[in-house]
């Protein structure tokens, strides 16, 4: 099962996460859907701080919580392969 190794901060906003399959995913925080405000508290800082990871999820202390399935699946909804 695949898994987060490892997270940290880049540019503030953008969330650099590593795979147990060696991969590497930037993600922009800012692309995260406007709809869900759960994740409103992460749009509105300047730079965010340093998440923490249970291997599936990323997190923040007493804050939102991403899942790798969900960024996975934005992921692939951004892919043009055209």
């Amino acid at each position: 099962m695949l898994q987060i190794t490892r997270v940290d901060i880049v540019d503030g906003q953008t969330l650099d996460i590593e795979l147990s399959n060696g991969h590497l995913i930037l993600f922009d925080t800012q692309r995260l859907p406007k709809a869900d405000h759960s994740y409103d508290s992460l749009r509105e800082l300047n730079a965010l701080p340093r998440p923490s990871t249970d291997g599936q999820n990323i997190f923040w202390r007493d804050g939102p919580r991403i899942a790798l399935q969900e960024i996975l699946g934005w992921l692939s909804t951004q892919i043009d392969l055209k």
